[in-house]
């Protein structure tokens, strides 16, 4: 049987092709950067075209390192929220709206005026925002009638991919449909109700499928611009989010992951839909068609430290102002900052913030300082308040309580001072993956693997999953955090209404 899955990863800045083999081994890998392309009103596209070039030079790249016949299947892992019309051709009518592209959120309130925020968010598990495929597509029926009739489908990035690969034109997988905030959980379909009461058209909607279907073949074309052999399997894959979980190893009910990168959030595996009567957190399709994930996600995990670092590392050259970020000075320091930073409390709310406040207008803040504070006390209150938040986010998924081990992945995860502020702070046992920062590349190959036969199912391909260190919690720190954590609460419900000007 052939020995190699390929996952191709589009990311928000790179595209990365991955060969894994049967035992979860990265065999080759290569990389390109592509442009977004902001303007102001809150426009975020890329260009698919950049989509496809970079697909073809990658999958050239690593098929010097292996034989093409040897290829199982073709599978996917993309950033999810995308909004891209194509015509009866599958040709694009625009650059792609990304998921930071935020042009809709000035009729966000006219789409509640049709549906209720409660009866979307019951049917859809998530709570409407302009990032969202539907508002965007509601958008562009106001704005631009004419492109919005000539649309014959609107694609996520993975979908248009694999339209190129195979000519099967219209398909996307479940976890993809059910972040565009039109898709009912529980039926795993398009919801006819949200398309009848906003005046879409559902037949504009790709067809959804399990994340592991084979949904054609990779067709002649494709084949001498890439190398691949002609009739190579093609699977759809999943949302970024999605392929994350399974990358994580989170295979079974009630597993839970943290993702840290430049945003970060705490996802688990659950049997049915989570509908939180405070919509504070929502609900996607997992990979593996007989779960769901529940998440909350918050805007500023890395990127706020990284913030941070800058600020207070040393000015390199005061003509320019230019700073050399010390992060390993840093991390050797904070080791002596006592838990609690001497009474320093951060909130990372410096884009505002998602779950599990939902307020675009909050700001961050240090609360406690005084003279007898360093930069290290501060340095390491902004890790605190990201732990925090994501703490804030975990209590509400883990209603019951839970005692298990929570994996983690990300970049993040190299920091060995964070990773114990995390597990110290939710005081559980935190578990990293080896390669975590492949996770979404894993979970692609896995989906497409089972889709195929190699794995009789995404049990049995857990195997591939390789795990690293364990970080236990100091129950010391665990009661001056808790302590803590409450202040972090308490703080923000007093500061809240009061209005910040950026």
């Amino acid at each position: 049987m052939p020995a190699y899955i390929i996952a191709h990863d589009i990311g928000t800045t790179n595209h990365k092709c991955t060969v894994f083999n049967d035992e979860g081994e990265v065999v080759s890998s290569a990389a390109r950067a592509y442009p977004t392309f902001y303007q102001k009103g809150g426009i975020a596209e890329q260009d698919p075209s950049d989509w496809w070039r970079n697909f073809c030079e990658t999958t050239v790249q690593v098929l010097k390192d292996i034989n093409p016949r040897e290829i199982a299947g073709i599978s996917f892992s993309a950033h999810m929220n995308g909004c891209l019309p194509v015509d009866s051709d599958g040709k694009p009518l625009m650059r792609s709206m990304i998921h930071a592209d935020t042009r809709s959120s000035e009729i966000e309130s006219e789409i509640y005026s049709k549906i209720s925020e409660d009866q979307l968010y019951g049917i859809t598990g998530n709570r409407l925002e302009s990032r969202y495929p539907l508002l965007k597509m509601y958008w562009m029926k106001k704005e631009n009638p004419e492109m919005y009739s000539k649309a014959k489908y609107f694609l996520q990035a993975k979908d248009y991919l694999a339209f190129r690969l195979t000519g099967n034109l219209g398909v996307t997988d479940y976890s993809d449909a059910s972040l565009t905030g039109a898709f009912n959980l529980e039926t795993r379909d398009w919801e006819a109700s949200i398309f009848k009461e906003t005046g879409l058209d559902l037949t504009k909607m790709p067809t959804p499928v399990p994340s592991t279907e084979v949904i054609g073949y990779v067709q002649k074309s494709t084949a001498l611009v890439t190398g691949l052999v002609e009739g190579t399997p093609v699977i759809i894959g999943g949302g970024d989010g999605a392929c994350a979980t399974v990358g994580a190893g989170c295979l079974a009910k009630d597993e839970t992951y943290l993702s840290l990168g430049t945003t970060a959030w705490v996802s688990k595996v659950a049997d049915k839909p989570f509908i939180d009567p405070d919509k504070r957190v929502f609900t996607i399709c997992d990979l593996n068609p007989k779960y769901y994930n529940v998440l909350g996600t918050m805007q500023t995990a890395g990127s706020a430290y990284e913030w941070a670092i800058k600020q207070l590392s040393s000015i390199t050259d005061w003509e320019t102002v230019s700073v050399e970020p010390e992060y390993s000075d840093f991390e050797t320091q904070l080791k002596t900052v006592p838990a609690g930073s001497r009474g320093v409390i951060f909130h990372p709310y410096l884009l505002g913030e998602r779950s599990p406040i939902w307020n675009d207008k909050a700001r961050g803040s240090f609360f406690g300082l005084s003279l007898e504070h360093n930069r290290f006390d501060i340095a390491k209150s902004v890790l605190e308040g990201i732990a925090f938040s994501l703490a804030s986010i975990s209590e509400i998924i883990n209603n019951a309580g839970s005692k298990r081990e929570i994996r983690m992945i990300g970049g993040l995860a190299k920091s060995g001072t964070f990773i114990q502020i995390i597990s110290d702070v939710l005081n559980l046992p935190v578990r990293l993956t080896e390669n975590a920062s492949e996770a979404t590349s894993i979970g692609a190959a896995i989906a497409g693997g089972v889709g195929v036969g190699m794995f009789p199912s995404f049990e049995d391909a857990a195997s591939l999953i390789h795990t690293g260190n364990i970080y236990e919690p100091n129950q010391q720190h665990t009661e001056i955090y808790a302590e803590q954590l409450e202040r972090f609460k308490v703080l923000y419900d007093r500061i809240k209404d009061i209005p910040f000007y950026t």
